[in-house]
């Protein structure tokens, strides 16, 4: 866990950046946006802003910024059952950094993975349909 206080995704904070020409802000917005993209391209899927996936993701991503250069990212992900967990999460944890850093030019300080259940896919079920089933149970 990140220890302090987690911030949860806000579009009115911004980093602030000086460049030559003048500020440059990236909002967690974006931020969240980088990592939800991501973990979807990590799982095989290409997702839209308005798909199911995308806003199971959006509630699993938190955006902590230490200072206006660097970022930490707390995500909560499910694997599918007879995935190595230790494999799936170093795997998104490194994704997750290098597309940031990448994208953003700020500095990942952490991407904290936290595995929140296990899945058992049967057939070809998709996790939408999963997590539809879930909403109706609700």
């Amino acid at each position: 866990m990140i220890q302090g206080q987690v911030i949860t995704l806000s579009e009115h904070e911004n980093v602030n950046n000086q460049s030559n020409r003048g500020k440059i802000e990236i909002s967690d917005q974006v931020i969240s946006n980088v990592v939800i993209l991501t973990l979807a391209k990590q799982e095989g899927k290409e997702i839209t802003q308005k798909s199911r996936d995308y806003k199971y993701y959006r509630k699993q991503v938190t955006i902590d910024r230490p200072d206006d250069n660097s970022v930490s990212i707390s995500v909560k992900i499910r694997i599918k059952y007879g995935e190595k967990i230790t494999d799936v999460t170093s795997q998104i944890q490194q994704a997750i950094k290098r597309e940031v850093e990448s994208i953003t030019g700020l500095k990942v300080v952490s991407v904290n993975v936290y595995v929140e259940d296990v899945l058992s896919v049967k057939g070809k079920e998709s996790s939408e349909e999963i997590d539809e089933k879930e909403e109706n149970k609700k």
